[in-house]
């Protein structure tokens, strides 16, 4: 059976990995706002408050919190004075470099390491809805966990030389870690957590979805979605509707949208031609579906992305 998680978190297509460490004394507070970025804050040695919003999350060595929802947030000392202003160190995501970046002046008291990458918004919403606003790691030790720490020895070998392709390597590190916490969070889901995140877990489910977002051109029908999981028409589209929140045909088709979504605002292809590779065996039936969705045309939405695209770009 094709591994469903690995086909989400390939719908994310993170890219534009880039890297941060942080070495801070107190008194210390960052700033960081990041649209459309995950956020990756590991805790290599002392103590960390982040708060989002009203949440607050404390953090120790060895600890990890996921940011997945491009969410602006603080990392500050714990119980940081209220007249300690903020920096905002968003930008300095950008310096790809060794030596650390210190807040605060003095003897260092803690050291962390921060990653962000871009991910696709339309493409990776199921997954990213479905996630609470923080995803807190915990570590067993006072250390990281062996894939972080090999992956930071890679990190550091590969930013002291940066060869031909150093992006794409960088871009495989962050997909790795981001992955490993992603998976570290659903496997701890409680058993009688019913959402989107538990079709994950569920195997019959998991085949079914696999089979829908690798075969979206396939006439999906709750018959053929039900043989796929070996069950009954009505078992199927009861467990369906339990863990994902909508009947299978609903899902079917917000899948498809979705990715022509992502072919019109991505790739010149035809109309024509998206809508037999999302399944449609007409452009007006494919027209139809859309803009009951998108309460536009394919070739209307199409129009106002590439403007939208030529205003950012004057």
């Amino acid at each position: 059976m094709t591994d469903f998680l690995s086909i989400v978190f390939d719908d994310l297509h993170l890219r534009d990995a880039e890297y941060l460490f942080l070495t801070t004394a107190k008194p210390w507070s960052a700033h960081i706002s990041l649209p459309n970025r995950a956020v990756f804050h590991a805790v290599l040695q002392g103590q960390v408050e982040c708060v989002i919003g009203d949440e607050q999350f404390d953090l120790s060595a060895g600890d990890i919190l996921i940011i997945p929802g491009a969410k602006a947030h603080e990392i500050r000392m714990p119980q940081a004075p209220n007249h300690v202003e903020p920096v905002d160190i968003s930008r300095d995501f950008k310096r790809l470099q060794l030596s650390p970046m210190q807040l605060g002046e003095g003897a260092f008291d803690s050291l962390i390491l921060s990653a962000s990458c871009l991910f696709d918004e339309v493409m990776g919403a199921p997954l990213i809805s479905a996630l609470p606003i923080a995803m807190p790691i915990r570590g067993m030790t006072k250390h990281p966990p062996n894939w972080l720490r090999i992956g930071i020895e890679f990190l550091l070998d590969e930013m002291s030389d940066l060869k031909p392709g150093h992006q794409a390597i960088l871009n495989r590190l962050g997909d790795i870690w981001f992955l490993e916490c992603l998976r570290t969070y659903i496997t701890d889901l409680p058993e009688g957590n019913e959402t989107w995140l538990r079709a994950l877990k569920d195997p019959l489910l998991g085949s079914v979805l696999s089979s829908i977002h690798q075969y979206p051109q396939q006439p999906w029908t709750v018959n053929a979605l039900a043989e796929v999981a070996h069950l009954s028409r009505s078992a199927f589209a009861e467990r369906f509707i339990r863990c994902m929140g909508m009947p299978p045909l609903t899902y079917v088709t917000e899948h498809r949208m979705r990715i022509a979504v992502r072919e019109l605002t991505h790739s010149a292809q035809p109309i024509r031609h998206i809508a037999e590779q999302v399944g449609y065996s007409s452009e007006n039936a494919f027209g139809q579906a859309f803009k009951r969705i998108h309460g536009c045309s394919p070739g209307q939405y199409r129009e106002k992305i590439r403007k939208n695209d030529t205003e950012i770009s004057l």
